[in-house]
């Protein structure tokens, strides 16, 4: 019943959000209802979607991943000078995304068996990998990738109006949601998240469970930037970059907790969703990518504001004295305190 009433509270809460958001910006303007406009919303989400799904396991360990953008600007940048290199545009595909666990796992590693901070490790990784795609590329571009791929980030499927790339993205979403919600992997994941060493003195894999939710955060960099190359048919050492701050909104306002131990994948799609409607929408009401940007900070702060407050009122409620005068519990500090 626990997590029936959560989603009923969160999920249902964004489900309305976004009705709210989706009728607001048709009535503000009758080009946001235009097909074209829908399918652009889908295809430029899904990047953004795919990044989310990574980045959502990692923060439920009670971790960070700020080079997940990054990640998949150099994995781009690789498959590309591949395919130009003569290599099968699909064999450079599948070396990407074992580039972009491998990227992961190096930030795991980084974080779990050198003790550090999570925010530190992968904002210095951030720059290096952007680096590396620079020196890769330089200041270029390549384009005009194969029709096939093209074809897979651009096409929708078969006489349906949904685009291949978010058909992929909902099924990766739906296997995403059995892994964290219905497997053991899963449970490690919210467990090691709410509190390390209780998981620790449960017996979980409390160091292989974080670098897991690294790995796939990078392996699902990889898998946007696939996309990416299909959609945008062009790639260069600083693409993606800008997509971090709508990743992270997506999985906060999703409900994943920005403590860790909490979360839920059906949350991070239906906030994909909303976050797509207001980007859309500001953009057919003819406001800048700048002003877009702006838009979703302000909803990131909001989010981890509400969020912040969500957790005071629940210890405050827990602490207050029953009838008897007893404390029935006390204010807890955040998991991320909790020992590596």
């Amino acid at each position: 019943m626990t997590r029936v009433t959560r989603f009923l509270r969160w999920e249902l809460g964004l489900l309305v959000l976004a009705g709210v958001l989706f009728v607001v910006m048709s009535t503000l303007s009758s080009a946001f209802l235009n097909s074209f406009t829908l399918q652009s919303l889908a295809l430029n989400a899904t990047v953004i979607g795919f990044l989310a799904l990574g980045e959502a396991a990692v923060i439920m360990t009670a971790d960070i991943d700020i080079s997940v953008a990054s990640m998949a600007a150099l994995c781009g940048v690789v498959i590309a000078e591949l395919w130009l290199h003569g290599f099968n545009i699909w064999l450079a595909c599948g070396v990407g995304v074992v580039l972009g666990a491998g990227l992961g796992l190096i930030n795991g590693l980084a974080v779990v068996l050198m003790d550090l901070p999570a925010l530190a490790v992968t904002l210095g990784t951030m720059g290096a990998y952007t680096g590396v795609a620079y020196l890769i590329l330089g200041g270029s571009a390549v384009t005009n990738f194969p029709p096939s791929l093209v074809g897979l980030g651009s096409n929708t499927l078969g006489s349906t109006p949904l685009p291949i790339s978010t058909a992929v993205l909902l099924v990766l979403a739906a296997m995403m949601a059995f892994v964290i919600h219905r497997s053991n992997f899963g449970r490690s994941v919210l467990a090691v998240g709410a509190n390390r060493q209780a998981a620790r003195f449960s017996g979980l894999a409390v160091v292989r469970t974080r670098v897991m939710a690294f790995v796939l955060s990078g392996a699902f960099a990889a898998v946007a930037a696939i996309f990416y190359l299909g959609y945008f048919n062009s790639i260069d050492a600083g693409s993606a970059t800008s997509d971090l701050l709508p990743t992270v909104t997506v999985v906060l306002l999703g409900g994943v907790s920005a403590y860790g131990g909490s979360g839920t994948i059906p949350g991070v799609v239906i906030a994909l969703a909303v976050i797509g409607i207001v980007q859309s929408g500001l953009g057919v009401l003819g406001l800048s990518g700048e002003e877009e940007q702006i838009a979703v900070g302000i909803v990131l702060v909001l989010t981890v504001a509400s969020s912040t407050l969500v957790r005071w009122l629940r210890a405050r409620s827990a602490s207050r004295p029953e009838s008897g005068g007893r404390s029935v519990g006390a204010e807890q500090g955040p998991p991320l305190a909790a020992d590596g």
